[in-house]
């Protein structure tokens, strides 16, 4: 018994290295266990020689039974001792103990879920993608639906960093966005919502539009990098620019792409104008949901001439065309049948899976 309680001892000086959650579970639980044990030594000790039959195994059975109320009555005790000190015992300091532990439980659990609805809590997810900033209830809607209607995301967890919320919108909670209350440009904040193990940033304009907008995208932007140099990940990350005169601010930051919002929509006005119904052609080349879309894809074909490429396209069933090379900084629609693809060029498809192109590149490969 004394080696007992040594160890029980030192398991508790164990649990200072926990947080004190942990801390107070573990001892509820390590008490509980003690109790058990002893209750159930005394109740042999004091009803063995009245029943026989009775083991040592009995005898903690029946207290895990008195302790928790349940009282299945298979073992009960016959001696006055067992009875009126034991089993008194037992079940006052069993029902308190287990009614703690069950109260402290559901009190931590309501408080995580209450810290979860404000944001305060840290992401553990992985491989997930993280939102800054926040533009309003809908357009954090339409680019959640857009990101889960592309294959490769479509099973991301998406969190959200902004400190202009105190409380997730319920449709956001529903779409199972997760929230991280918080300045984005926060070194801190960013390492709450596991940025270093997140599929890569999208950085979202604010909803007043101002040059302070892109001012803080900016360093949002350049925090990310910092860290992406810092910790060597590779973070992919994607900033919404408000004005055209921020480009080269922008650019750096260092961020992977950058999608420039400013003129967009009186530039499609105009091409409405001019040739009704383009509007709804690209909307479909822009969204997930439906039709063919644009893809970027870095071919293995050097060497190769469009033409060799366009013609082995048009053999192939699937729906594929190939509208424009990238060369450097430099982007060629409908290029020349004649020009030939040089290393680190990347080939604009338009398609309805990527994977079909993947396809024709090995036959290319292959001649």
């Amino acid at each position: 018994m004394l080696f007992f309680l040594k160890r029980v001892k030192k398991l508790f000086q164990q649990t200072r290295q926990h947080n004190l959650i942990e801390k107070k579970v573990l001892k509820a639980i390590l008490l509980v266990t003690f109790l058990n044990l002893i209750f159930g030594v005394l109740f042999y000790a004091a009803e063995h020689e009245a029943q026989p039959t009775l083991t040592l195994t009995d005898s903690i059975w029946w207290a895990v039974v008195t302790m928790t109320t349940v009282g299945y009555g298979d073992v009960s005790a016959v001696t006055p001792i067992g009875r009126f000190i034991i089993s008194y015992l037992c079940m006052f300091l069993g029902i308190g103990i287990i009614g703690y532990l069950i109260g402290f439980l559901a009190e931590h659990i309501l408080q995580n879920l209450s810290k979860i609805r404000r944001g305060l809590m840290n992401i553990t997810d992985e491989q997930h993608l993280i939102l800054c900033n926040y533009p309003g209830e809908n357009k954090i809607i339409e680019v959640v639906n857009e990101l889960r209607a592309a294959p490769q995301y479509k099973d991301s967890a998406m969190v959200l960093v902004t400190d202009e919320l105190n409380e997730l919108p319920e449709k956001l909670k529903e779409m199972k966005v997760q929230f991280i209350k918080g300045v984005p440009t926060d070194e801190e904040t960013l390492f709450r919502a596991n940025i270093l193990s997140c599929k890569g940033v999208i950085i979202l304009a604010g909803q007043d539009g101002s040059q302070t907008t892109d001012e803080r995208s900016f360093a949002i932007g350049v925090v990310v990098e910092l860290i992406e140099k810092q910790h060597k990940k590779d973070i992919k990350t994607v900033v919404e620019v408000v004005s055209r005169k921020n480009l080269k601010l922008m650019q750096r930051s260092n961020v992977d792409g950058m999608i420039l919002n400013d003129g967009i929509t009186s530039r499609m006005l105009v091409q409405e104008f001019l040739y009704p119904g383009i509007h709804d052609v690209f909307q479909q080349l822009l969204s997930n949901f439906k039709g063919s879309q644009f893809y970027l894809f870095p071919t293995r074909l050097i060497g190769r001439k469009v033409i060799d490429i366009q013609a082995e396209v048009l053999k192939h069933p699937a729906d594929i065309q190939v509208i424009g090379i990238i060369k450097g900084e430099e982007k060629i629609l409908n290029p020349p049948k004649s020009m030939e693809i040089e290393a680190g060029d990347q080939l604009i498809l338009l398609a309805e899976n990527l994977a079909d192109f993947e396809k024709i590149e090995e036959s290319l490969s292959g001649k």
